[in-house]
């Protein structure tokens, strides 16, 4: 599958928000956790710290975000037309994630709601379809928000995906604003070999919850062949990356002012920022202290690039992701 828009739509990003959860953990206490030496996993892996529930629901999460994006943007939830949570994970299978933020906004009453999953690039998949909804008039004040919990499905057998995943939540305000093109070019790709390289077998209707037991368990966890998925990255993101500047007409990627990655792994980050001649200055990362927050990575990243100045009013900026499935997409826009 491929898709494409090369279309600038004319919106612009009133406002975003974060929740950080609530207990911070450490390397070290990772490599408790798993029997390792103290440094092995900062060492191995690249990261310090990562933040994990303590009591948090993931709807808690995301209706909190949402409030500090509200705040920022100065709005109320009345000014909202559509709720949409995009994330690779859920709450509970039935009903969506958005609809359980909603309950806990009186004002958004009536407004629709609804979830996007196409796992880490879900946020970036909602935003492209929320352009569109602006840009055919549908809609014109959008939150989407991206609330992951990845710790409860983790696999202590399986150390780099054990030692990489975050907890966390943001939230995104955007608005229909015709003066402002606000998204340049956007674009994905679906290579469906690698559907298999990163998954949870369990849970749904081939292996549903009654079928689970101890012999089983495991197909019940998250499961990710870093190494194959990074070779599938190699292969197509080049390519993909060079299109989607070129039909923005930007011919070095380094003309951007921020490139903002899902925050994958520290080691794939980096190479991938080599093969694509990414400025260090220009390649934001937060994946050292915050780890892979799965699809509220890159907007986690985008709020903290805002709140620390690195992104200022009318700078163009590439949010870029790869996604299990195995997908690739990307976002040229102007803040």
């Amino acid at each position: 599958m491929q898709e494409k828009n090369n279309h600038s739509a004319g919106l612009k990003i009133l406002g975003t928000g974060i929740y950080k959860p609530k207990r911070k953990v450490s390397s070290a206490q990772i490599s408790q956790n798993l029997g390792l030496p103290e440094n092995w996993v900062e060492r191995k892996i690249g990261i310090k710290e990562r933040l994990f529930i303590q009591d948090e629901t993931a709807s808690f999460m995301g209706a909190e975000a949402l409030k500090s994006a509200l705040k920022n943007a100065n709005l109320q939830p009345e000014n909202l037309d559509l709720l949409i949570c995009a994330n690779g994970t859920f709450e509970q299978p039935i009903p969506c994630t958005a609809v359980l933020i909603h309950g806990q906004f009186a004002g958004l009453k009536g407004k629709p709601a609804f979830d996007i999953n196409s796992t880490c690039l879900s946020f970036l998949a909602a935003l492209d379809l929320c352009a569109s909804a602006i840009a055919n008039k549908k809609f014109k004040t959008i939150a989407i928000v991206s609330s992951e919990i990845a710790s409860v499905g983790l696999n202590p057998k399986e150390k780099e995906s054990y030692c990489l995943m975050g907890d966390g939540a943001a939230a995104v305000i955007i608005s229909a604003c015709p003066e402002h093109k606000g998204l340049i070019n956007s674009k994905m790709q679906t290579y469906s070999e690698g559907s298999n390289l990163a998954q949870i077998e369990g849970g749904g209707t081939k292996l549903p919850a009654t079928n689970f037991n101890l012999n089983n368990q495991e197909k019940f966890l998250f499961s990710m062949q870093g190494p194959q998925i990074f070779k599938l990255a190699l292969k197509y993101l080049p390519n993909f990356v060079e299109e989607l500047l070129q039909e923005a007409s930007i011919f070095n990627i380094n003309d951007l002012d921020l490139i903002i990655p899902h925050q994958a792994s520290p080691a794939a980050l980096e190479l991938i920022r080599q093969k694509l001649k990414i400025e260090k200055n220009k390649f934001f990362l937060i994946i050292q202290e915050y780890g892979n927050q799965i699809a509220a990575s890159i907007p986690f990243a985008l709020h903290l690039a805002i709140e620390s100045g690195r992104i200022k009013r009318d700078n163009n900026i590439m949010l870029l992701g790869t996604s299990a499935g195995f997908s690739i997409g990307g976002i040229i826009l102007k803040y």
